[in-house]
C-alpha cells in the first residue's frame, strides 16, 4: 500500500479553522466566510436571547411583590445571557476583522512550513496545543452544562424535590403543576444547552487568535537563531541586513496583531469579565438566602470563565515579556550601525508591550482575577456580618 503522505501544518490549521466555523455556522455568525451576511440563524438566536429576557421580565413582575430576593435569581442567569449578546454583537460588528486575522494565520502556515524542518516542527507543535486547548474548553463547557441540566432531574428522582434548571419561568406555565413545572424545565436546560455551546463557540475565535499571538514568540526565536548563525558563518554577508529586517517585520506584525486583538475582543472581554464577576456575587447571594441547587454548578461555571480568560492574558503578558527578553539576546554587538539602529528601534517598542485589557482599563491577568476574587470575598462578608446581626 502507498504510503499516505503526511499532513501539513497549514492542512490541519485549515481543519481547525473548518471546526469553528463550522460551530459558528450553526449560530448564524460564520464571520470568516467571504460570503457572510446575517440570516435566519442569527436572527433566531437574537430572538431566543430576548425571549430569555422577556421571561425573566415576567419572573420578576411575578414575584417582586411578596420576595425582593428575585431579582437575584433572574439576575444570575441572566448576566450570562448578557454576555453572549455582547459577543454576537461583537461578531456581527468585526466580521471583516474577524476573517482577516483568519486569512493572516492561515498565511502563516503556508510560508513557514516551507522553511525547513525547525520551522515546520514548530507548527506541528502549534497545531497540537491548538487542538488540546479547544477540545479541553468544549469538554469543560459540556460537563458543566449537563450537570446543571440534570442536578434537578437527579434531585426530583431521589428526594422528589422540585427545583427549577434556572431560576426563570415561562409565562402561562405554573411550576406548581406536574406539566408546568417540566415545561419550565425544558425551557430552561433548552437556554443552557444553547448558551453553552454559543459562549464555546464564541469563545473559539478568541482562543484561536490569542493563542497563536503566544505562539508567534516561537517563529521570532527560530529567526534570531538563524541571524546568529549567519554572523558567526560570516559577520559581513549581505543577507544579515535582510534578516534583521524580517525580525523587526516580525515584531512589527506582533504588535499589529496583538492591536487589532484588542480591538476585536474589547466588548466581548469586558461584557466577560464584568458579567461573569457579577455572576458569581449574585449567585453566591442566592446561596446565603435561598436555595437553588444549580447555584453550586452555576458559581464553578463562572470562576472557570473567570480565570480561563485571564490566564490566557498572563500568558500573553509573559510573551511580551518574552519579545523584549529575545531583542536584548540578540547579538547587535556583531551588527553594523544600521542594522544596529533597527534592533534599537525594536527594542524602543517592545518597552510599550500590547497586553490585553478589560475595557482598557485592567489587564486582563491572574492577578486582576485575584483582585475580583478579593472584592467578592469583601462584599459576601459584609452580608453575612449585616444578616447576622
Amino acid at each position: 500500500m502507498p504510503r499516505l503522505k503526511p499532513e501539513r501544518p497549514s492542512d490541519v490549521y485549515d481543519k481547525i479553522l473548518l471546526v469553528i466555523k463550522i460551530c459558528s455556522r450553526l449560530l448564524g455568525v460564520d464571520v470568516t466566510s467571504k460570503d457572510f451576511k446575517v440570516n435566519s440563524k442569527t436572527a433566531f438566536v437574537m430572538v431566543a436571547i430576548f425571549a430569555y429576557y422577556l421571561c425573566s421580565v415576567y419572573t420578576i413582575n411575578k414575584y417582586i411583590a411578596t420576595d425582593w430576593t428575585v431579582m437575584l435569581d433572574v439576575f444570575s442567569p441572566v448576566s450570562c445571557n448578557a454576555q453572549g449578546m455582547v459577543k454576537l454583537m461583537s461578531a456581527l460588528l468585526y466580521a471583516k476583522l474577524y476573517r482577516k486575522l483568519a486569512v493572516q494565520l492561515g498565511e502563516i502556515y503556508e510560508k513557514y512550513q516551507v522553511m525547513g524542518k525547525r520551522y515546520e516542527e514548530k507548527l506541528v507543535e502549534w497545531n497540537r496545543n491548538m487542538k488540546r486547548i479547544l477540545i479541553t474548553i468544549g469538554v469543560a463547557y459540556s460537563i458543566t452544562a449537563l450537570i446543571i441540566v440534570c442536578t434537578p432531574v437527579v434531585l426530583y428522582i431521589l428526594k422528589g424535590e422540585r427545583h427549577l434548571v434556572l431560576l426563570c419561568e415561562v409565562p402561562g406555565f405554573d411550576i406548581n403543576s406536574p406539566h408546568g413545572y417540566w415545561v419550565n424545565n425544558g425551557f430552561n436546560a433548552m437556554c443552557v444547552l444553547i448558551a453553552a455551546f454559543g459562549l464555546y463557540a464564541g469563545d473559539l475565535y478568541l482562543f484561536l487568535y490569542l493563542t497563536h499571538s503566544i505562539f508567534f514568540f516561537d517563529i521570532f526565536k527560530l529567526k534570531v537563531s538563524d541571524l546568529h548563525e549567519m554572523i558567526e558563518q560570516n559577520a559581513h554577508d549581505k543577507r544579515i541586513t535582510k534578516m534583521v529586517d524580517d525580525i523587526v517585520e516580525w515584531h512589527q506584525f506582533y504588535l499589529t496583531f496583538n492591536d487589532n486583538c484588542n480591538l476585536l475582543f474589547f466588548w466581548t472581554i469586558s461584557a466577560h469579565i464584568v458579567c461573569t464577576t457579577l455572576g458569581i456575587l449574585s449567585t453566591l447571594l442566592i446561596i446565603m438566602l435561598k436555595d437553588w441547587p444549580g447555584a453550586y454548578v452555576y458559581i464553578l461555571v463562572c470562576f472557570l470563565w473567570l480565570y480561563m480568560y485571564c490566564i490566557l492574558g498572563t500568558r500573553i503578558e509573559t510573551c511580551n515579556d518574552q519579545f523584549c527578553s529575545g531583542i536584548y539576546d540578540i547579538n547587535w554587538y556583531s551588527l553594523d550601525v544600521r542594522n544596529q539602529k533597527a534592533i534599537r528601534l525594536m527594542l524602543m517598542q517592545s518597552q510599550a508591550p500590547r497586553n490585553i485589557t478589560i475595557a482598557g482599563i485592567e489587564p486582563l491577568s491572574v492577578s486582576t482575577a485575584l483582585k475580583i476574587t478579593r472584592t467578592i470575598y469583601s462584599i459576601v462578608m459584609m452580608v453575612l456580618r449585616f444578616q447576622n446581626k
